[in-house]
């Protein structure tokens, strides 16, 4: 896999809407971000693809890091594509040691320290003995994971091209809040969007008391700084305070609020909305649909579009080439194509030539969900290269009775992955809603296509 396909896999996440939560609740569209449709099925992805590049921009072989658990985790999945080695300390005996994740034999374990302040001291000692890159949090790191978490932002723009009123993400250094504002301003300044959203920051119950005792002092955290005054490496921990207080003070800019959240409450509103909705998510990382589930139950939420972010939260949507499925016959793909094109449908004759070419020279993809086909695309080679682009997809369909999982938008990103981005298109122009997805996939108008009137 290049370099090029896993820029595109990493991020781009899709963003659905949970229908049945609205109708619940009813304070207007409901969107999720699913963060777990990240190839290694987490967020972090997005900073450990930032911390690749940044070690190959470096020339570095190997990347160092210290507990972090969910980072160690997307650093040990990426790294198998950039031939990197990836060296993980974690404490002695802890559990983490037997991930299925970290047995690979590009990957080295070390235990050391008993606690993961020490293990991260360790790491960044051996990182400058031996001259690994330092993937552990720091000014450095700081700034690369609010870069990569801005993005986000520029996301949800595209996905929503609506206003966003509020968005729900859980806390943990503050980075994701941090970064999100960063990329919501940058879009403001620039007249892309018309108001900031509000963000909310979803965290244990005594998460609050930190943002009341902020506002009490008008923006200082000396007193009540989370972070432990022990040996811990100074500089992580005033980039850590500096962080907590960035995160803040976005917060306060955007009229949100710190949400504590008591563990019985998670476990019973993650239990809610599994009840509503086939997403599936961690209760460890469900701290932002538990808050933002709180503040629409208790009447403070106004009508509009809210967005949660899930860092976990996926559906199990896979695409597959045709050689990967079996059972599926010429004649069920025209079909299905012919039953779910509707109105933008052509002869069956036609379908079924775009059918042939692409098992013979191009490519068919299948979305599959729940063990059944609930999407095709069509991908033809055109046998031209520099007269016109080489690929051209031409269908794409999804089962008009699952709606909102974002089908189609990943059967086209996987076209683009397959085809390099050396695809073209044709849509017709009354296809509002298949234009709209186009262009936020990257295609723009080109020429206008005239057919004689014989077609």
């Amino acid at each position: 896999m290049n370099d090029e396909i896993m820029k595109n896999r990493v991020g781009k996440t899709p963003l659905i809407r949970a229908k049945k939560l609205e109708q619940e609740l009813n304070i207007g569209n409901i969107y999720l971000k699913l963060e777990g449709n990240n190839p290694s099925k987490r967020k972090a992805d997005r900073l450990a693809y930032m911390i690749i590049k940044d070690a190959l921009d470096l020339n570095k072989k190997t990347i160092c890091l210290g507990m972090a658990r969910d980072l160690a985790k997307s650093l040990a999945f990426l790294c198998a594509y950039y031939n990197l080695k990836c060296v993980l300390v974690f404490p002695q005996k802890g559990r983490w040691l037997k991930y299925r994740e970290f047995q690979q034999d590009y990957i080295e374990l070390i235990e050391y320290g008993e606690n993961e302040i020490q293990s991260i001291d360790y790491s960044n000692e051996l990182s400058k003995e031996k001259g690994y890159y330092n993937a552990n949090l720091g000014v450095e790191n700081n700034i690369l994971n609010m870069t990569a978490l801005s993005s986000i932002s520029e996301e949800l723009a595209l996905q929503t091209k609506e206003p966003i009123d509020s968005i729900f993400v859980q806390m943990s250094y503050g980075f994701s809040i941090s970064g999100i504002y960063l990329g919501f301003r940058k879009l403001w300044m620039n007249d892309e969007i018309s108001k900031m959203p509000s963000l909310y920051s979803c965290t244990v119950d005594q998460g609050n008391i930190i943002y009341d005792k902020y506002r009490e002092t008008s923006g200082s955290l000396k007193e009540y700084t989370p972070v432990k005054k022990t040996k811990y490496n100074k500089y992580v921990r005033i980039a850590e305070s500096k962080m907590m207080e960035n995160t803040l003070d976005a917060i306060m800019d955007t009229n949100g609020t710190i949400i504590g959240i008591e563990e019985d409450e998670l476990v019973f509103f993650v239990k809610y909305f599994k009840n509503l909705e086939n997403i599936k998510l961690s209760i460890e990382n469900a701290y932002a649909l538990a808050g933002f589930i709180k503040k629409a139950k208790e009447g403070d939420l106004k009508y509009g579009n809210h967005i949660i972010l899930l860092n976990d939260g996926h559906i199990d949507l896979e695409i597959k080439t045709i050689e990967e499925v079996d059972g599926i016959t010429i004649i069920k793909l025209v079909e299905l194509l012919n039953a779910w094109l509707m109105e933008y449908t052509d002869p069956l004759q036609g379908i079924r030539e775009a059918v042939n070419n692409a098992l013979n020279n191009g490519y068919i993809l299948l979305a599959i969900l729940d063990k059944r086909i609930v999407g095709i695309s069509v991908i033809v080679n055109t046998g031209f290269k520099p007269f016109a682009p080489t690929y051209h997809l031409a269908y794409i369909a999804t089962d008009k009775n699952v709606k909102g999982r974002g089908i189609a938008t990943q059967l086209l990103q996987n076209a683009i992955d397959l085809t390099e981005g050396n695809i073209s298109l044709h849509v017709e122009r009354n296809n509002k809603n298949a234009i709209k997805l186009y262009e936020k996939m990257g295609f723009k108008k080109s020429y206008l296509r005239m057919l004689h009137q014989t077609w």
